[in-house]
Order: C-alpha cells, then sequence, then structure tokens
C-alpha cells in the first residue's frame, strides 16, 4: 500500500510525535513515542490515516487563520495615495496619513507580507505618530503599556518622514513586560544581530541611535531633544561608533535615567511626497531589515 512514513523520520498521531522504528510487510510498523520512549506496534493504514486527517486539519486551520488576519487588515492602506505637504506638521490637524486606510495601515500591511507576523499600526492620541506592532502586543496607543513594547514607528515633522525601530527603557524598575530586559542583553553577546544593525545602516542608511533623559515630560523621536532628550553619541554620523561601543554607551546610563533606542532612517519631505504611494513599500523594506531585532525583542 502506499504510505507516507519511512524508517527514522518522525510522525505524528493523536497521542504525540512518534519515530518509526520499523516497517514491515504485513501493514505494520514499529514506532516509539519521542515523549515516553514506549515502542509500539501499530497498523500502518490506521496510522496513515490518522496522519492525513491531521494534515488536513492543520490545513484548514491555516486557511482559516490566514481569512481571519485578511479580516483584521480589511482596509488597511486603502485610502493613501501619497504624502502631502500639509501632512508636514508637529500636530495631527486635518491629516489622515496615521490612520489604518492611509500610510499607517499601508506600511503594515507592506510589512506583515511573507513574514510571521500580522502587523497593527495605532495613531498616537494628539503626535503626529504611529506604531506598528504585531497582535499579541494590543493596546500601543495607551501610554502605559506602549512604552513598554519594542514597536516600529513613523513620524512626520515640519521637514522630513522618520521611520524605524524603537524601544524604551524605565527610569523605574522593570519586569519582563519591558522588551528592553530582552532585546539589549542579547544584543550586547550576539554578533550576528549586531550585524543586523551594520547593514541597516550600510544598506538602508539607517542610524542607529541612543538617548537619555531625565524629567517628567513625553516626548517622540522629533521633539525629543528639544524636550530635553540627550543624545548618547553624535547623531548625524553614529557609525564613527561600532555598534558594540554604542550598546556600551547605552549600558553606562545609571538607573533613574529614561533611556530610549532607536534604529531610524529620514527622508525629506520633497522626497517622501514625490514617492507618492511607494513612500509606504520604502518604509516597509527598511523595516522588514530590522526584523530579527523585532523578534529577539518580543518573544520570550
Amino acid at each position: 500500500m502506499n504510505h507516507p512514513f519511512q524508517v527514522g523520520k518522525v510522525y505524528q498521531n493523536r497521542r504525540g510525535q512518534y519515530e518509526v522504528v520499523s516497517l514491515n510487510e504485513q501493514d505494520e510498523m514499529m514506532i516509539r513515542y519521542l515523549d515516553s520512549g514506549e515502542e509500539r506496534v501499530v497498523s500502518i493504514e490506521a496510522q496513515a490515516r490518522i496522519w492525513q486527517n491531521m494534515s488536513w486539519e492543520e490545513q484548514a486551520r491555516a486557511q482559516e487563520q490566514e481569512a481571519i488576519e485578511a479580516r483584521f487588515q480589511q482596509g488597511y492602506g486603502e485610502d493613501f495615495t501619497g504624502l502631502v505637504d500639509s501632512d508636514f506638521k508637529t500636530n495631527t490637524e486635518g491629516t489622515t496619513w496615521r490612520s489604518r486606510r492611509g500610510l499607517a495601515g499601508s506600511v503594515a500591511q507592506y510589512l506583515s507580507t511573507n513574514t510571521p507576523y500580522t502587523f497593527v499600526s495605532w495613531a498616537i492620541y494628539r503626535w503626529p505618530v504611529a506604531f506598528l506592532t504585531h497582535r499579541a502586543d494590543y493596546e500601543m496607543a495607551a501610554y502605559e503599556m506602549g512604552s513598554r513594547k519594542a514597536k516600529f514607528t513613523i513620524e512626520l515633522d515640519e521637514n522630513s518622514l522618520y521611520y524605524g525601530l524603537y524601544l524604551e527603557r524605565s527610569d523605574e524598575a522593570m519586569d519582563r513586560t519591558w522588551d528592553w530586559t530582552r532585546l539589549l542583553p542579547v544584543l550586547r553577546e550576539s554578533p550576528a544581530l549586531q550585524e543586523v544593525i551594520v547593514e541597516a545602516e550600510l544598506e538602508a542608511g539607517l542610524r542607529f541611535l541612543g538617548r537619555a533623559y531625565q524629567g517628567e515630560d513625553t516626548f517622540h523621536f522629533a521633539d525629543g531633544p528639544s524636550k530635553g532628550a540627550r543624545a548618547l553619541w553624535p547623531e548625524e554620523t553614529p557609525a564613527n561608533l561600532s555598534v558594540t561601543e554604542r550598546l556600551g554607551r547605552l549600558a553606562q546610563i545609571p538607573e533613574g535615567h529614561w533611556v530610549e533606542f532607536y534604529i531610524m532612517g529620514t527622508m525629506a519631505k520633497e522626497d517622501a511626497v514625490a514617492e507618492g504611494v511607494q513612500v509606504a513599500q520604502h518604509i516597509a523594506a527598511a523595516m522588514r531589515l530590522l526584523l530579527p531585532l523585532y523578534t529577539a525583542a518580543t518573544q520570550e
């Protein structure tokens, strides 16, 4: 009979995963369960039927999840026709680019394509800022929760478009709900993740930046310096310091300081407007380079 089984390969039935130890011509095979080590002689025909049914069920679940995610992003980016001059301001009056039907939603949709994540965009109250994060990190627009999480960010001011990855370190004790506690330790020890930053700076013109702050104000990337956020190294020429050196400076900031980690791209207003709808793909392509860092930050 035709069946999928090969000696030494791993399969699964309703009880769990097993390895095929041997096959015989009497429609039987010896299997060994991986969790217990128990060996049993079972019917090849019965196990083939179970394996096929479970494969169909897995396909059905995957199709259902795809449909859920498609509905979840319904309308994302549909109204985006490009940025205009009047979008570039330090407030949000009269703008729609932060909406899920605008630029922010369009970037989220492009960034979700062929990745493990379904990204959601969040317009941040009264700020010309949108955050993008995957569905498990809901309520990013709520400051107390959003500040804990790694997020992709899009911002505008009078002259420029900014986009990239953003993490925050609290000026108080942090628990594991803060993504900083995951990313920064592993980043200091991982040459591969550091190389992600190097390549993002070389290939996409992004900049790895760090800032520290003491005080009670709240701010975002574009207005941080005017609110008192202090650059930890020159922001125009950050690559004059190696990634390792910059990580070292972040680690040296004492407790009691708010610290911010950015890997940001900048585009002049004229260029962003000229790109039209393609600006969303430009932003998403740069963010895609940073997905290994986002994954390291958000996965337990």
